[in-house]
């Protein structure tokens, strides 16, 4: 974005300073003042009076391909979820993956969300062209995007410990792990540099992985100055599996392979142990904290105070529309604040203001960007906020009200990167075909119900009876 615009008189809400009215001086789509400032004269400018002017809010962990599944997911754990949504849906082409993603872009940006990190699953035959879609989609739209293609190459099976039980025949072809690499070398390469997009490297998990592909995409991590994001030990039979398979923590497997970096995030963490958390506190990596998807697949609770307590750093994501059922940030922080009452001494119970703040600074980690602050030196992604719903009594107060009470319905401006993407409520940038190309693709999805079951039927039993046994074996300590 170039240029200068000044938004005049807004009560600027921001994590390092008192609520107060103050204007915001913005150049080429980075903040450069906040309080009275005078531009350039002929400077556009937004009326800010009477609004709350705050950090645009960062989804930390989603799935553009789930976008429109919101809803039609039944409640299952997540082995038996996966054969539903993932191994029962339709295929998708690319343009298939551009409406997805601007779907979800769209919801976001109307609910106060400016940035996102789309871990999108990303088929190995046609990955480029599904790469462009998105990227392209994300543009379209105008929200900030990091995208890590989501790839594997062990077949699902491959990925879980059956112990006494046979394992089922593959699900898929095999999957040559150069070819994967050499396609996620591709993009990096080829995105490097893109206005409001980071390019980022998305194994799908380590256990659905080969050590040939994870030791490669944590190569190109560090040979592109990459964000890597993937899944970790979000289920009790995943411990059990991981377990299995390395003799020992995968996040200590992780490390060993130079794969948990200050650039690392991973989604979920909830049966990471206490010596994962120091190895990940010590490489400075983020946990995303998924807290709708964790209650709607039975996963269990992150540990949230007591990575708190240690000064980790926690993001919180929507996760997918089939198991978040949508994706809006403030519903998420909400039972953030919420799901960690039901367990120890209420003085440890995360605040709402502990959990906007890993909304944003979180966030901000994740996608390792300068954003989630309303400071000079970030970039102006910032959201006006009708203040009907609320009062502005003080910062904290103001948090506690966004967080319990706010669902997007106050968002009436929002920028990113100093661009107005949404104005009066209303988005700018959807395109005039887009309800359609949605209502269409709706469609197919729903004719795929039937589809879904058969898979569920098929192979639900088998993977309910490993879902019963690792329950017994893995809790807590």
């Amino acid at each position: 974005m170039n240029g200068e615009l000044v938004v005049r008189q807004a009560s600027v809400l921001d994590p390092d300073r008192t609520l107060a009215v103050a204007d915001i001086h913005i150049v080429d789509g980075v903040i450069v003042a906040v309080g009275d400032v005078r531009p350039t004269l002929g400077t556009p400018e937004i009326d800010g009076h009477g609004m709350i002017a705050m950090p645009g809010l960062v989804n930390a962990h989603t799935h553009s391909g789930q976008h429109l599944d919101r809803g039609i997911a039944p409640n299952l754990p997540l082995d038996l979820w996966m054969m539903w949504v993932v191994y029962g849906g339709i295929p998708f082409n690319p343009d298939d993956s551009y409406t997805l993603a601007m779907s979800g872009a769209l919801e976001m940006l109307r609910t106060g969300c400016t940035a996102v990190l789309d871990h999108a699953w990303v088929p190995a035959d046609g990955f480029d062209d599904h790469v462009e879609a998105m990227a392209s989609a994300y543009a379209d739209a105008g929200i900030r995007c990091g995208l890590a293609p989501m790839i594997q190459d062990r077949d699902i099976f491959e990925s879980m410990a059956f112990g006494d039980h046979d394992a089922p025949p593959p699900l898929g072809d095999p999957v040559d792990p150069t070819l994967l690499v050499d396609a996620m070398d591709r993009y990096l390469t080829e995105y490097a540099g893109c206005a409001r997009f980071t390019p980022m490297v998305g194994p799908s998990a380590p256990q659905r992985c080969s050590d040939d592909l994870l030791v490669g995409l944590s190569g190109l991590a560090h040979t592109h100055d990459a964000p890597l994001h993937t899944h970790v030990l979000e289920t009790r039979s995943q411990v059990v599996a991981t377990r299995e398979r390395y003799g020992r923590s995968v996040v200590e497997y992780l490390d060993d392979i130079g794969a948990l970096t200050d650039r690392t995030s991973l989604a979920h963490g909830v049966w990471m142990d206490g010596d994962d958390f120091a190895r990940l506190q010590a490489a400075g990596a983020t946990v995303v904290h998924n807290p709708i998807s964790n209650l709607r697949c039975g996963s269990g609770l992150l540990p949230l105070a007591g990575l708190l307590d240690q000064g980790a750093s926690v993001a919180i994501g929507a996760d997918g529309a089939a198991s978040g059922d949508n994706q809006n940030m403030f519903e998420a922080m909400k039972f953030a604040a919420l799901i960690h009452t039901t367990s120890g001494p209420f003085r440890a119970w995360p605040t709402p203001e502990a959990v906007w703040r890993m909304c944003l600074n979180g966030g901000a980690k994740a996608l390792c960007a300068p954003i989630g602050r309303i400071a000079p030196g970030n970039w102006a992604d910032i959201v006006l906020l009708d203040t009907e719903r609320h009062a502005c009594l003080d910062r904290d107060a103001l948090v506690r009200s966004l967080v319990f009470a706010e669902h997007g319905e106050s968002v009436h401006t929002v920028l990113v990167d100093g661009a107005v993407v949404v104005e009066g409520h209303t988005s700018l940038t959807a395109p005039p075909d887009h309800r359609a190309q949605e209502r269409a693709l709706q469609l197919r999805i729903n004719e795929s119900l039937p589809q879904r079951q058969a898979m569920l039927d098929r192979y639900g039993p088998l993977l309910e009876a490993i879902h019963e046994r690792d329950a017994a074996l893995v809790s807590h300590g």
